[in-house]
């Protein structure tokens, strides 16, 4: 008895020190990345203020102090899900919904993504087929998803992210984002899940972000019950999202 309980004391200890560890990389993550464009708002818009800059240069100031302030506002915003899904497991409640109603509702937020990159968006998703899923849940999926995709896609000869969707197959609707980047290496597309996983070495690594993106979009998923995978390409990588699909009749027997 005596041995099972130093194990079990055992365990707990690790249990502990493993949740210290990780609270601490969630805050050096987070830090580091509010750090940077709270940084960079503050000097651009100082040189703004003391009349600094010509006016040829004002709207580019301008757009880059808007561009951070968007990225600024997208880790917040994951920062907050994530810290509400880490006290409240409840699952959600996904509801009938067509493939055009989810586009639609996210399209303006990743357009503006896209934009803001320098990214060419291609949306081919036939609209017309229902999905069993949480809108908002999806939306903020496809925002981590092609924030993730522009991060590592961002010196790829072709920059474009393309959103499809295919024909519904034994029950199930795949959503997918691709990017034609560099790639994501075998090995590695289960780990790209977990909270804070980088793909680099963290002191030569260029890109940008807090490693919360992905692992929210798992969590998202997992709280909706349905899947996500990375599948590689050539060239690039692609996310999918795996939806139950919903009859037309059962979106009108649902509809109130």
């Amino acid at each position: 008895m005596l041995g099972v309980g130093t194990w079990l004391l055992h365990r707990l200890g690790m249990r502990q020190l493993r949740l210290i560890r990780q609270q601490q990389d969630f805050v050096a993550a987070v830090s580091h990345e509010l750090k940077t464009p709270l940084t960079s708002i503050r000097m651009y818009s100082e040189m703004l203020r003391e009349g600094w800059v010509t006016d040829d240069k004002r709207p580019a100031y301008c757009r880059f102090i808007h561009d951070e302030s968007e990225r600024l506002s997208r880790l917040v915003t994951n920062v907050l899900q994530l810290a509400r899904m880490s006290r409240d497991a409840r699952p959600l409640e996904p509801r009938p919904v067509t493939l055009a109603d989810l586009i639609g509702q996210a399209r303006p937020a990743l357009v503006m993504q896209a934009e803001q990159a320098g990214f060419e968006l291609n949306i081919e998703c036939d609209g017309d087929r229902g999905v069993r899923a949480d809108p908002d849940a999806v939306t903020q999926i496809l925002i981590n998803l092609v924030d993730n995709a522009i991060k590592f896609s961002a010196k790829a000869e072709r920059k474009c992210i393309e959103i499809g969707c295919g024909m519904p197959q034994k029950g199930r609707v795949h959503l997918w984002v691709r990017d034609f980047g560099p790639g994501i290496p075998s090995g590695e597309r289960q780990r790209v899940f977990r909270l804070f996983h980088r793909l680099e070495n963290e002191p030569t690594r260029e890109t940008k972000g807090t490693g919360i993106g992905l692992a929210l979009a798992q969590r998202l998923a997992d709280a909706m019950g349905v899947g996500v995978e990375v599948i590689g390409r050539e060239p690039g990588t692609e996310v999918r999202l795996t939806l139950p699909a919903v009859s037309l009749a059962q979106m009108n027997v649902n509809r109130p």
